[in-house]
C-alpha cells in the first residue's frame, strides 16, 4: 500500500484541524480581499509583461474566477482531491494561454500570499487571531506552491521526455548519416 502523500504533507506542514478550521474563519475574509489582491496582481503583469498570455480574449477573467474558486477551497481547510484538481485546472488553463510558469506559479503565489498578509496586519488587531491567521495563510501557501509545482514539473515531464528521444534520435540519425555515406561510396567504388 503507497503512503497518501497529501496526508503526509498536511501533517507535515502542520495544517492540522485548528490551522483548518482558521482557514474556515477566513473564508469570508478571503472571498472580500482576494478580487482586488489578484487585479494589483494582474496590474503588475501587464506592466512588466503586457505581452503575457493571460491577457488575450478574456483569459485574466477566466484566471481570477479560477482563483477565486481555488481559495474557496483553501478556505475551506479540504486539501483533498476537489483541491487537487483545482490545482490541475489552473496549472493547465496557464499552460494553454501561454502564461510564463514564473508568473503564475511563484510570483502570483508570494504576491498574493503577501498581499493577504499585509491585509490581515491592517484589519485584524487581536495579536492572538492575526498570528493564527498569518500562520495559516502562510502555510496554506507553502503547501499550495508545493502542490502547484509538482503539478508543473509532473506535466512537463512527457513534453520533455519526448524532446529528448526526438533529439536523440536526430542526433542517431546525424551519427550514422557518415557511416550510410561512406558505405554507399565504398558499395559504388566496387561497381
Amino acid at each position: 500500500m503507497s503512503p497518501d502523500w497529501n496526508a503526509i504533507r498536511l501533517d507535515l506542514l502542520g495544517l492540522d484541524e485548528p490551522m483548518r478550521a482558521s482557514l474556515r474563519e477566513m473564508r469570508p475574509f478571503f472571498a472580500r480581499v482576494l478580487p482586488d489582491i489578484l487585479a494589483r496582481f494582474y496590474h503588475k503583469v501587464r506592466q512588466y509583461d503586457p505581452s503575457c498570455g493571460i491577457f488575450k480574449e478574456g483569459a485574466i477573467q477566466e484566471a481570477v474566477r479560477m482563483q477565486l474558486q481555488h481559495w474557496n477551497l483553501i478556505g475551506g481547510g479540504d486539501f483533498g482531491l476537489a483541491y487537487l484538481s483545482s490545482v490541475a485546472r489552473f496549472c493547465e488553463f496557464n499552460q494553454r494561454a501561454g502564461v510564463a510558469p514564473q508568473w503564475y506559479i511563484g510570483c502570483r503565489q508570494m504576491f498574493v500570499a503577501g498581499q493577504l498578509i499585509g491585509a490581515v496586519e491592517e484589519e485584524v488587531h487581536t495579536p492572538q487571531k492575526k498570528a493564527a491567521m498569518v500562520k495559516a495563510i502562510a502555510k496554506a501557501n507553502m503547501l499550495d506552491t508545493e502542490h502547484v509545482m509538482a503539478f508543473y514539473i509532473g506535466a512537463d515531464r512527457p513534453v520533455r521526455k519526448d524532446a529528448i528521444t526526438e533529439a536523440s534520435d536526430h542526433f542517431g540519425a546525424i551519427m550514422n548519416s557518415p557511416t550510410i555515406a561512406s558505405d554507399e561510396h565504398e558499395h559504388t567504388a566496387r561497381v
